[in-house]
């Protein structure tokens, strides 16, 4: 039901100019606007996820961390945006199957009905009572749960005793 997801490279881009916060300028990446929308994810090579105005995570299963900071970070700077890398800081399980829904739904308030919480969302919450990033990742129900690297011995943890309600065993 859930198992250990480690992105290539996972960074933070940040512009606290009031051009990028307050719905002026669109920031740019690679020839493509950001999206405003909290809560929207794009995948094209990369998935940009929008946290807040201002604020997105970019998520890349292909490449080294100091290769695409290399490739995008003088590009952020040159709008008065920075790009952080995270990667080491964050771990991530992946939440999959029919039940996976019930399950992430004992941990925060979201609503993950297909119709609130669709392919392509994001969110971030308080689940089972740390800071997360929650991710639904594919039509298979499939979710990337993103927290600090220090509770995902946590998360796991909780992840199984969650279940045991839904599968009458432990996970």
């Amino acid at each position: 039901m859930f198992e250990s997801y480690q992105p290539s490279a996972v960074m933070e881009i940040r512009s606290w100019s009031p051009e990028h916060t307050n719905g002026g300028k669109a920031l740019s990446l690679q020839g493509r606007e950001l999206p405003r929308d909290a809560g929207a994810i794009v995948a094209d090579g990369f998935r940009i996820l929008v946290l807040a105005p201002g604020e997105w995570m970019l998520i890349c299963d292909a490449q080294s961390p100091s290769v695409l900071h290399e490739q995008i970070a003088a590009e952020l700077a040159s709008q008065g945006a920075v790009l952080i890398n995270v990667t080491d800081g964050l771990g991530a399980l992946t939440v999959r199957g029919p039940l996976a829904r019930e399950v992430l739904s004992k941990g925060c308030g979201l609503d993950f009905h297909p119709n609130a919480f669709p392919v392509g969302r994001c969110a971030r919450t308080r689940f089972a009572q740390m800071s997360a990033i929650i991710e639904h990742v594919d039509a298979a129900s499939s979710f990337h749960i993103h927290v600090a690297r220090s509770y995902l011995r946590y998360l796991a943890d909780w992840l199984a005793d969650a279940a045991v309600e839904f599968t009458n065993e432990s996970v």
